[in-house]
């Protein structure tokens, strides 16, 4: 089973990464994400990206939760 959690995650980060987002870390069963800057973004270091903690649980589903900010 850990196999296909993991498939399901990468799965999950190969659509993430096609849309822009980061893969910041990975574990087999979780990740943490960055959101594309945006054409804007680039130009503006004001506005922080946000990163999102993915998960998979026991039966394959993937979910998001936000993630604590990076401390400077």
């Amino acid at each position: 089973m850990q196999e296909g959690r993991k498939d399901a995650l990468s799965s999950f980060l190969d659509a993430r990464v096609e849309e822009g987002f980061r893969v910041e870390s990975r574990t087999a069963t979780q990740a943490i994400i960055v959101s594309p800057e945006g054409l804007l973004g680039r130009f503006r270091r004001t506005k922080e990206r946000e990163r999102r903690v993915v998960v998979v649980d026991e039966q394959g589903e993937v979910s998001m939760t936000p993630a604590q900010p990076l401390r400077s």
